[in-house]
């Protein structure tokens, strides 16, 4: 079975003053739940309880436990300091490796919202699959707008396919682009929004970390000789306060050999602002949109949170 690495360490001030560095937009809620705990709800039938690992900052650990209480301890990894997302997920990989180095690791963020989630869990199902052979493999987006906010994907010929879901090389990554680039991307159908979801063995991309990143190798390698040790976490904290703060689609997507997308179409937002919210609620015929409880006399054009 596979097993779900939640990212759930950034600060998430993006949605302020709802969210804020003490409790960032991870552990906020639009709806009933909050992001944290829809993500979690999105992977469970692929990973059972068990299969849940999180990354996260020490200080979030109430909070994570309290949201979801079945989620085991040795589950929960610490992020010492924020480096972006290539140290996060390498150590992540190195955490699960040691019990499960040939099982798939599926990378996802946690302050997503999806929707159609019985597609996304075909689509995951699918990559799994796939990640099973050593690729790496992350997921696209088709996109709804020329959006410049977000890194586009140019993916090529199939690789793989089942059924509707295929599998493609990746021609190319692409920084979050000016509009005329974006108009240009969102024309061609061969071009993608990088979602930041990514599948692969945990052995599989250790071994890449080895190639393009040795340096996050060597640090990886001190932390692991301390493992199970009084000692880990000082040496964690040591060895992250060492590394450059790299992406991992700079430091091995964009390097690797092994990389593949999968096309995904089910509805896709990360919420990087309040505006980002008018695309996934309704507006009333006023052009209010609004969340919770309210009264609004007379009012346009406003986002209402209660």
């Amino acid at each position: 079975m596979p097993i779900a690495l939640i990212m759930a360490g950034g600060k998430g001030e993006r949605l302020w003053p709802l969210s804020t560095s003490k409790k960032p937009k991870q552990f906020t809620a639009l709806m009933n739940k909050t992001f944290f705990q829809m993500t979690v709800d999105r992977v469970l039938p692929l990973v059972g309880e068990d299969g849940i690992y999180v990354v996260t900052q020490e200080n979030f650990k109430s909070e994570i436990l309290k949201e979801v209480p079945f989620l085991l301890e040795k589950n929960i990894i610490f992020e010492p300091v924020g480096r972006n997302t290539a140290p996060c997920i390498g150590l992540g990989a190195l955490t699960i490796a040691r019990e499960n180095p040939n099982e798939v690791m599926i990378v996802i963020p946690s302050d997503h919202l999806i929707f159609d989630e019985e597609r996304f869990r075909e689509i995951i199902s699918f990559a799994c699959e796939v990640g099973m052979k050593d690729y790496l493999i992350t997921i696209g987006i088709a996109p709804t707008e020329a959006h410049t906010g977000y890194g586009y994907i140019h993916y090529g010929d199939e690789k793989f396919c089942k059924q509707d879901i295929k599998a493609c090389q990746v021609l190319r990554f692409i920084e979050k682009p000016d509009i005329k680039k974006a108009n240009y991307y969102f024309s061609n159908p061969s071009y993608l929004w990088n979602s930041g979801i990514f599948i692969w063995k945990a052995q599989t991309i250790l071994e890449e970390i080895t190639t393009h990143m040795p340096d996050l190798f060597q640090g990886l390698n001190i932390i692991q000789h301390y493992w199970g040790t009084p000692e880990l976490e000082t040496m964690k904290s040591q060895v992250f306060n060492t590394l450059p703060s790299i992406s991992i689609d700079y430091g091995i997507m964009e390097k690797s050999e092994r990389v593949l997308v999968i096309p995904a179409s089910f509805q896709w937002n990360d919420i990087g602002s309040w505006l980002a919210l008018e695309k996934v609620f309704s507006q009333d015929k006023s052009k209010n949109l609004s969340i919770g409880p309210n009264f609004s006399l007379q009012s346009q054009n406003n986002i209402i949170y209660s």
